[in-house]
């Protein structure tokens, strides 16, 4: 019990010691991550590969999508999502966001397509060097089920 114990504290502290030296997203004029390139998994943003770019310091757009194909399914999606900074500061950004994604299935020669839509907030924060993890809520209209819930997305972006 007491192993477990001082592993816990051990583990508290450098993981304490690891977020006081986290980067500043401001921190260098002359790196200023701008783009990212990562993963993303949401209904109205798209489930996939993400790329994400400044429009202007303050609104991002991301693009997110992925093709799964068996003998007999094939499945692809791509999704856009709009983020407008509400703040920034230090290793954490708050922002608003609406995302729309268009789903393609085909199974056994049978053929849907349907566009979800989503509206929603989320927060991003720099847990590296260069490495983010972005968490949004999203009231989401899913096409296919012609209802709106509450759903989250979740991204991984390795800024550059």
């Amino acid at each position: 019990m007491k192993k477990i114990t001082l592993i816990t504290v051990v583990l508290v502290m450098l993981a304490t010691a690891s977020v006081a030296q986290l980067p500043d997203w401001n921190a260098d004029d002359n790196d200023p991550m701008l783009e990212a390139i990562g993963l993303h998994t949401g209904y109205s943003g798209g489930f996939g590969l993400s790329y994400k770019f400044p429009v202007k310091w303050w609104l991002y757009c991301q693009l997110a999508g992925g093709i799964w194909n068996t003998n007999d399914h094939q499945r692809n999606n791509l999704g856009l999502s709009v983020q407008y900074v509400l703040r920034q500061e230090g290793e954490m950004k708050i922002f608003i966001a609406g995302s729309a994604a268009h789903f393609h299935h085909k199974d056994n020669g049978v053929t849907k397509s349907h566009w979800n839509k989503g509206f929603g907030v989320g927060v991003e924060r720099l847990m590296g060097q260069r490495t983010a993890v972005q968490v949004e809520l999203a009231f989401t209209h899913r096409g296919n089920k012609d209802t709106i819930m509450l759903f989250p997305q979740v991204g991984l972006n390795f800024y550059f």
